[in-house]
């Protein structure tokens, strides 16, 4: 806001988008969180990037029996694989998308994308495993909760009652 004559002035602020960082690696959890974000992207408007992470393979013995296109080639068509499912959900609902595919540590990857893309929040799925059985076997999002500089969303696939459906219907209440 600024004086002009005396008049107080409003400068009009565009709402921005917001944006969602979706972790997809094809299953059953990373899917189930996928569609209970979907409400809570509709609401806040908010532009979905999926983003799925593929090993890297780049070890001496990989490359003694494959070449580099070959490697790259089937690390496409993995994350091909992971995300058509979540692209066709996305696509039946209308809703604004983008898919980004890394190659690396799934953990620094999806953190440093969120970084990068400035998001509002990252949603992953669970698979229940618990703080210190996750901690020990190296959970993606036990990594990406305590790494992340963005708000992260962990989603479990069974649930008593619909409670995940329930959680994000009351964290859209505040958003």
């Amino acid at each position: 806001m600024f004086r002009r004559n005396n008049l107080l002035v409003r400068r009009a602020v565009k709402k921005m988008n917001k944006s969602i960082l979706v972790g997809i690696d094809g299953s059953e959890y990373s899917l189930h969180a996928l569609q209970e974000v979907i409400s809570l992207a509709k609401k806040l408007d908010a532009v979905l990037t999926l983003v799925n992470v593929q090993p890297s393979f780049n070890t001496i013995h990989t490359r003694l029996f494959f070449s580099h296109e070959t490697i790259k080639d089937y690390q496409h068509q993995l994350s091909q694989e992971a995300l058509n499912p979540a692209v066709e959900l996305l696509q039946e609902e209308e809703m604004e998308y983008e898919t980004v595919v890394r190659i690396g540590e799934p953990k620094h990857e999806i953190c440093e994308l969120a970084d990068k893309m400035k998001a509002d929040y990252i949603v992953l799925g669970s698979r229940g495993m618990g703080p210190v059985k996750g901690q020990i076997l190296g959970s993606v999002s036990y990594g990406v909760l305590h790494d992340s500089i963005s708000p992260v969303i962990i989603v479990p696939l069974n649930n008593k009652n619909n409670q995940t459906n329930k959680t994000i219907k009351r964290f859209s209440e505040y958003v």
